[in-house]
């Protein structure tokens, strides 16, 4: 499957441009997606707070927009110095990613590292090579997501349960976070399951294991939200700690703060670790026998845990 683009756009600002910069970057989503940077930076302004100071990537939704953007961002600056980010992306159809969202990390891998590296380099780069390295990116080839699902399914019954668990778990909070984890994850999609085609009120901060990326939690929701006409937009990084922010719908420009501001929550993000012992006592509850004896079993797999969890 190839991007419905075919091909990469750009959008921020960049040392060799005076002010925006735009390549391949005609479409309504794109710009979208300059809108919701612009908001987001001067959300961080008014809230006197640095922007993002690490790379991330991410999948941009609008609501009832027919497309989406998969792509990766990074700090950058205009050519008199003023900071603002740099977004690579390519366009999708919106119902590809919903129904394959846990694959699109793994499908999209080198098209992500390759344009991580050139978000990177773009400051030393003049506007003619930046465009020729923009469109020089790489594509999944055909057959990549079939591919793709047969290694996940793979990794799926191969890998086990606790590799998910292990950022869950920090040495000062009390014994039984895993089970606050999963219940808040499952209260959450349950609650936004009617927002497919709206903006996100719940934005779940989902640690991630780093030997296995954000797919698993990707396959949660999918299974959780069941939803087929447009994915929950997501950002996900390595720094400070790798994370998962996932918007239960289209993510707003208050996510900027968090992204600056991390460990002091928001009012739409829902952390998945807590150290309150009353809030792990009440998800203890909530969940079944069946599901905490699969989060507690070492010999569980992947797929053991997603299935008990999402039913």
């Amino acid at each position: 499957m190839r991007a419905l683009s075919v091909r990469a756009g750009l959008v921020g600002k960049a040392p060799c441009q005076p002010d925006f910069l735009r390549i391949n970057a005609a479409s309504p989503l794109a710009f979208q997606l300059q809108r919701w940077l612009v908001e987001g930076v001067e959300a961080a302004r008014a809230a006197r707070c640095e922007l993002p100071s690490g790379t991330a990537s991410f999948l941009f939704t609008a609501p009832k927009a027919k497309n989406v953007l998969l792509g990766v961002f990074a700090p950058s600056t205009d050519g008199v110095g003023r900071a603002f980010p740099l977004a690579l992306f390519t366009e999708l159809p919106a119902t590809t990613a919903a129904h394959r969202l846990a694959l699109l990390p793994m499908v999209f891998h080198p098209f992500l590292t390759e344009g991580a590296a050139l978000l990177d380099a773009a400051a030393s780069l003049a506007l003619p090579v930046l465009t020729a390295r923009v469109d020089a990116l790489p594509f999944p080839p055909s057959g990549a997501f079939s591919e793709a699902e047969r290694l996940w399914r793979g990794t799926l019954a191969r890998r086990r349960g606790a590799e998910l668990l292990e950022p869950l778990r920090r040495p000062e909070d009390p014994p039984g976070g895993a089970y606050y984890a999963f219940h808040t994850f499952r209260t959450a999609c349950a609650g936004e399951q009617h927002r497919q085609q709206g903006t996100a009120q719940v934005v779940l901060e989902c640690p991630i294991a780093p030997g296995l990326g954000p797919s698993a939690w990707l396959e949660l929701a999918t299974r959780l939200l069941h939803w087929t006409s447009s994915p929950p937009a997501f950002i996900w990084s390595g720094a400070p700690e790798p994370r998962l922010l996932l918007c239960l719908g289209a993510m707003t420009p208050d996510l900027f703060l968090h992204l600056s501001r991390t460990n002091q929550g928001g009012r739409r993000v829902w952390p998945l670790r807590t150290p309150r012992e009353a809030a792990i006592g009440q998800a203890t509850q909530a969940l079944t026998e069946p599901q905490r004896q699969r989060i507690d079993s070492p010999t569980t797999n992947l797929e053991e845990l997603l299935h008990a969890l999402s039913c």
